[in-house]
């Protein structure tokens, strides 16, 4: 027992030491205090077992063969509860399979008895060794951890104020308009009145009214993204929305010489949704679509049924014979909704397919389609009117030359002339709320704009 001391500077190593036989206990305690150990002792597995449940040790010595809980049976408790502690086993010399099964459960080394002061001390050192190395990643882990939680907030940081920064910028440019607008009205409010001309006023007058209109409307939508929406799902027909919004706005439709359709594919067995958010998003999109025909009065397309009159829903289904984008009329302003089951990505990101094709890694949806041969996109964002799979709105404004945000979603993106694209960037956000997505793209056929709502929807 030639063991060195241990240098003034090293730590004692807290040591449990378990044996059955006193003797060999008494001997191995003195050997181990030589080499640095602040030894306790243990006559069995189960007293062993209790006293690492009440103060762990850095390593623990045990004996394989012992009455009642034997060596085996005690490393897989101590491993089990406390894989951070090393444990070295002690056999005989015919014990060779239960110190490779000691191995396989986790052990750090074996010894045979009688154990040799030099095997020790280098076993020793191999668990001080493997315990340095298991604290200095630990150590590594909490500092990477740390680092990139620092790099997180930054990166946080500075996305918000890009954010802010696009904010500013899309509802500067969205407010300019609505000030050139005014003030377009009130130079025609002015001329009227210098003139003494009542069309003039007339004209005047709904500029104005239309003005006030557009920043009564930036101002809810920028409230509406300001808060989460409370949902209410509950058994409905999903094509419920979709027939309401249709009737809803079919008077306006006509009105703008617009032929309004409905396909829909997702009824009529009902599904868990919330009806009314549906309809909100379902509003947006159509209204949009209007609009663009609305806004857009050098289109010089023609907006008549055969018999002369707007076209209508019956008109264009009957000439469909049940309704696809091609049954059009090539001349007709248009806009065509419908909505299909479909399965979506469990995770995010992937593409949703129809409810036939879908795997293990799905949940149930409805897609809706709102799709006009409109003017597209604005054309300061980018051409138009190329036909295109649908993407998503991020997407759309970067191929437009738009900005994105940081979430992936362009910042007022607008699918009409003259649009601030803070109502798209709403409805995208409800969208969301509802496990889904809005995305934005070319129409299928020509010119238009295509937009995809989906939404999560429990049977």
């Amino acid at each position: 027992m030639n063991a060195q001391p241990p240098l003034p500077h090293q730590p004692l190593l807290p040591l449990l030491l378990v044996d059955d036989e006193e003797g060999i206990r008494t001997v191995l305690a003195l050997l181990l205090a030589d080499m640095g150990c602040a030894v306790r002792t243990a006559a069995s597995g189960a007293e062993a077992l209790a006293m690492v449940r009440a103060n762990p040790p850095a390593v623990v010595l045990t004996d394989v063969r012992m009455p009642g809980m034997d060596g085996i049976d005690l490393l897989r408790a101590v491993k089990a509860e406390f894989s951070g502690v090393e444990v070295l086993v002690l056999t005989g010399h015919g014990d060779m399979e239960l110190a490779v099964s000691s191995l396989r459960h986790g052990a750090g080394d074996f010894l045979t008895k009688p154990v040799a002061p030099e095997a020790l001390e280098v076993a020793l050192d191999r668990a001080r060794q493997r315990m340095a190395l298991r604290e200095a990643l630990r150590r590594h882990t909490e500092e990477l951890e740390q680092l990139v939680a620092q790099r997180s907030r930054e990166l946080l940081h500075a996305e918000r104020l890009a954010a802010v920064g696009e904010t500013a910028a899309g509802l500067a440019h969205a407010i300019k308009n609505m000030a050139g607008g005014l003030e377009g009205a009130m130079f025609v409010l002015e001329k009227g009145l210098e003139l003494n001309r009542r069309d003039y006023l007339e004209q005047g007058w709904r500029m104005v009214r239309d003005d006030v209109a557009r920043v009564r409307d930036l101002a809810m939508r920028l409230l509406d993204m300001g808060r989460t929406a409370e949902l209410a799902p509950r058994p409905c027909d999903p094509d419920g929305p979709l027939r309401d919004v249709a009737r809803l706005l079919a008077p306006r439709a006509a009105a703008a010489g617009v032929t309004l359709a409905m396909q829909g594919g997702a009824g009529p067995d009902p599904v868990m949704l919330d009806p009314d958010a549906v309809h909100r998003c379902l509003m947006d999109l159509v209204v949009n679509a209007i609009e663009a025909f609305e806004e857009d009065d050098g289109m010089g397309v023609s907006a008549t049924g055969a018999s002369g009159a707007p076209a209508t829903v019956a008109d264009w289904m009957d000439a469909s014979g049940g309704g696809t984008a091609e049954a059009f009329p090539d001349a007709a302003r248009r806009v065509l909704l419908r909505s299909r089951r479909v399965a979506l990505p469990d995770a995010a990101g992937g593409d949703a397919v129809s409810a036939e094709e879908a795997g293990a890694a799905s949940v149930p949806g409805i897609e809706y389609v709102v799709e006009d041969n409109g003017p597209g996109f604005p054309e300061q964002a980018g051409p138009a009117g190329q036909a295109g799979s649908a993407r998503s709105a991020g997407q759309a404004g970067q191929e437009q030359g738009g900005s994105a945000a940081p979430n992936g979603f362009a910042a007022f993106v607008s699918a009409k002339p003259g649009g601030s694209g803070v109502g798209l960037m709403a409805t995208r956000k409800l969208a969301r709320e509802m496990g889904g997505e809005l995305e934005l793209g070319p129409a299928s056929h020509g010119r238009g704009v295509r937009a995809v709502l989906r939404v999560r929807a429990g049977e």
